[in-house]
């Protein structure tokens, strides 16, 4: 897994984890991609941005589509996700789950 920090010049803005295989559980309920905005920096485009660079870096470790998954209830996380060319696949208890390609 690789995990990066997403900052502005001093600031710490939100971290990305990057999954480079998924495991059983990951394939269920957590994908390739988590991501977390701290809240004074939400509803600024931050997520969106985030998630578009994590999907090079799966591209760069050959992952053709990544999965990623948000909670039912969070529709600002559906929102990033579909802008960054998120497919739904389906629901698995609380968890919406969406595959992206990521140009491979």
């Amino acid at each position: 897994m690789t995990n990066l920090w997403y900052v502005e010049d001093d600031t710490f803005l939100g971290r990305l984890s990057i999954r480079h295989r998924l495991t059983p559980h990951l394939l269920e309920l957590g994908g390739h991609i988590g991501y977390v905005v701290r809240p004074g920096a939400r509803r600024q485009g931050h997520a969106t941005a985030m998630l578009a660079a994590a999907l090079l870096v799966c591209r760069q470790l050959g992952v053709d589509r990544a999965l990623v998954t948000c909670d039912a209830t969070n529709t600002a996380s559906r929102k990033v996700i579909e802008a960054n060319g998120g497919e739904f696949e389906d629901r698995r208890g609380v968890k919406l789950r969406y595959w992206i390609r990521t140009g491979n």
